[in-house]
């Protein structure tokens, strides 16, 4: 599997630092991410993650607000590895309502790293 998209890191939209009042740009889809007509997604964060077995990782957390089934923010961190070729997907937190903010806040101070394996 050609991963061309997860190397180099530098993309448009990823939040590095807090930043006040500022939007993420809204995505169409995300790989690795299901989502549906009328859900947003946005790339919070995207970072080199050398894990077990896995020097090379990247890991992109994503919000997706998802509208199908009710409304609720859910926070994804998707890894990818130029040695494998299969993604992993984490669904870390879910949010009722709209809450694009507090997902944002939630990554920027660390807490969607914990725990995660390829």
């Amino acid at each position: 599997m050609h991963i061309p998209a997860a190397f180099p890191l530098d993309t448009p939209g990823t939040v590095a630092q807090a930043e006040e009042d500022s939007l993420t740009p809204v995505l169409g889809t995300a790989p690795g991410i299901a989502s549906h007509p009328g859900d947003t997604v946005h790339l919070l964060r995207e970072e080199r993650m050398p894990l077990a077995g896995v020097p090379d990782c990247v890991a992109r957390t994503y919000a997706v607000v998802h509208r199908r089934h009710g409304l609720y923010t859910h926070i994804y961190t998707v890894l990818e590895s130029r040695r494998h070729v299969r993604r992993v997907t984490h669904l870390r937190r879910v949010l009722a309502g709209e809450q694009l903010a507090t997902a944002r806040a939630w990554v920027l101070a660390g807490r969607h790293l914990g725990r995660l394996a390829f």
